[in-house]
């Protein structure tokens, strides 16, 4: 289990992206196997309490994704996406749309770097469509992605 939360989320000005990095106590084979595997993506993303359904997951190149959050309080998110390249240890490409608003499409990147000593260093870069959608989408993300990423050292812990 990591015992030091190393999150960093920025929205750099003068763009539309939202760019995270994450130090993990994990292989980049394990972040790769925890990112496209369903089983495992299934047990770590989104904000703790909150259950996942996962109705397609095909991680490879033009392989789709759909999944639904539902919270304490009974309400669903769902989200989709695509695989853009074959997924590797170097990391891979996507497309995420949360359906709450459809159309509004990110472009996100993960990059998986070997720290040595069995830890990597994730790197996700979102680039949304427009500097007022990622200002959205970045005012309430950080809970969840943090609660995300402490599930996520839990699974790795087990592997």
């Amino acid at each position: 289990m990591n015992t030091t939360d190393t999150l960093t989320i920025t929205a750099p000005e003068g763009t539309q992206n939202i760019e995270m990095t994450r130090e993990f106590q994990a292989t980049r084979e394990q972040l790769l196997a925890a990112h496209t595997d369903p089983e495992l993506f299934a047990k770590w993303v989104g904000p703790k309490g909150y259950d996942m359904t996962i109705t397609q997951f095909e991680a490879h190149h033009g392989g789709a994704y759909a999944f639904e959050h539902r919270n304490p309080e009974g309400n669903d998110f769902a989200f989709r996406g695509v695989f853009h390249g074959e997924p590797t240890v170097e990391g891979f490409s996507q497309t995420f749309e949360f359906m709450g608003a459809p159309g509004e499409v990110f472009f996100e990147t993960f990059t998986f770097e070997d720290l040595g000593e069995g830890r990597s260093l994730l790197r996700a870069v979102s680039v949304a469509p427009s500097v007022e959608v990622r200002d959205a989408m970045v005012v309430d993300m950080e809970s969840g992605v943090r609660d995300g990423y402490a599930k996520l050292d839990d699974l790795l812990a087990s592997l």
